[in-house]
């Protein structure tokens, strides 16, 4: 899968924006900070994602003093099939977000998958320090390119999560009795077992080339190296998901009404890298982490190729400011055959046929020495 063509209108710092990338298989964004080159990025992955990479909320993205923003992309299928897509997010009278294929309105469900993207950022060098919600968004951002019914399973299960917490809130203000949560325990328990199990082939698949693509990537002192998730309970088909996620609801119905919060759920899993038994954010260098983190990503790529029967754009924020030139190298080796767009402050060398773009404030075209020439100026 390719993006051809790329229009922005009153996005971000953009007010209009018509870029072509039918050319080059790799596009670096070149600029200082701020000048708006994380910008281009985010608008891509809305376009896949319908939300922005970075987690800024829909009332941000929108070009100061403007009613909406457009997002329209022209893309080309492995298979040569073309599409155009196209995100419209209005604010006034309230936020509504709508998207088009072929300028047929689509649901959300729907969208989502027709153009498969990868993205690393720099903050996911936290992926294993972090939050677990960080590491739970990693899992749902994969699994709803491939699975319009896990999408629709999470929506459900957030909307389900919110009524009981809402009804934990009553019980402990003396307006609502216990024995009401019996309802919302069983819907609870049905969305929530296919997520889990979804989630466990997940990470069970990746396991199968994780070792492979670590050694790859030049760590070959790592003897063990698992995938691990954790949660409660231990079931592993569906059904008896089920009835274990409904037996520990009950069991901690007092506690979640004191604290008035679901305690047990998809929600509230979580999952690590493991090393002879050890989690990689207790004892790894930063070195071992950032190589566990680029396995990871170039996993999500053949997951989705694998899963969508397209290759994934490949998005890159400033990744080389995070990496050394060994791993540089190892990276734009593993990603060769993939579009790839890339934002950097500096140009890094032995990167050839790319199609380079100057992101300057106020549309002020600099000169640049370094080779390749720049081929585009972009004004912000």
């Amino acid at each position: 899968m390719r993006i051809n063509c790329l229009q922005l209108e009153h996005f971000r710092s953009y007010n209009s924006l018509d870029l072509n990338f039918s050319k080059d298989d790799i596009c670096i964004f070149v600029g200082e900070n701020g000048a708006g080159k994380t910008n281009i990025l985010e608008s891509i992955s809305i376009l896949s994602l319908l939300r922005s990479c970075i987690g800024a909320d829909e009332k941000d993205l929108v070009n100061w003093g403007k009613g909406h923003y457009r997002i329209r992309g022209a893309v080309k299928a492995d298979s040569g099939e073309e599409k155009q897509l196209e995100v419209v997010s209005q604010q006034e009278p309230r936020i509504q977000k709508a998207c088009f294929e072929n300028d047929v309105k689509v649901s959300v469900e729907h969208m989502i998958g027709l153009f498969p993207t990868v993205v690393f950022l720099p903050q996911d060098l936290q992926l294993f320090t972090g939050a677990p919600a960080q590491r739970r968004k990693f899992l749902d951002r994969l699994l709803s390119q491939v699975s319009p019914e896990y999408l629709s399973q999470i929506l459900q299960y957030q909307k389900v999560l919110k009524q009981r917490n809402s009804l934990l809130k009553r019980i402990a203000e003396g307006k609502a009795q216990d024995s009401e949560l019996d309802l919302w325990d069983d819907q609870l328990a049905l969305l929530a077992a296919p997520i889990t199990i979804a989630r466990l082939e997940l990470i069970g698949t990746l396991q199968l080339t994780f070792p492979e693509e670590m050694r790859s990537l030049g760590e070959k002192t790592w003897s063990d190296i698992k995938l691990s998730y954790a949660r409660k309970g231990e079931a592993t088909n569906e059904a008896e998901l089920r009835l274990e996620y409904r037996l520990i609801l009950l069991n901690n119905r007092k506690r979640d009404c004191i604290l008035q919060s679901t305690s047990v759920g998809p929600h509230r899993e979580d999952w690590h890298v493991l090393v002879d038994g050890r989690s990689v954010d207790t004892f790894a260098s930063r070195g071992q982490q950032r190589t566990s983190l680029l396995a990871l990503l170039l996993l999500q790529v053949s997951y989705l190729e694998l899963r969508c029967g397209e290759k994934p754009l490949i998005l890159l924020d400033d990744v080389f400011s995070e990496l050394d030139d060994s791993h540089q190298k190892c990276l734009l080796q593993s990603l060769r055959g993939y579009q790839v767009f890339m934002t950097t402050t500096k140009i890094p060398h032995g990167i050839e046929n790319i199609n380079c773009m100057k992101v300057e404030k106020g549309g002020k075209v600099l000169m640049n020495d370094q080779k390749p020439e720049l081929k585009e100026t972009i004004k912000a």
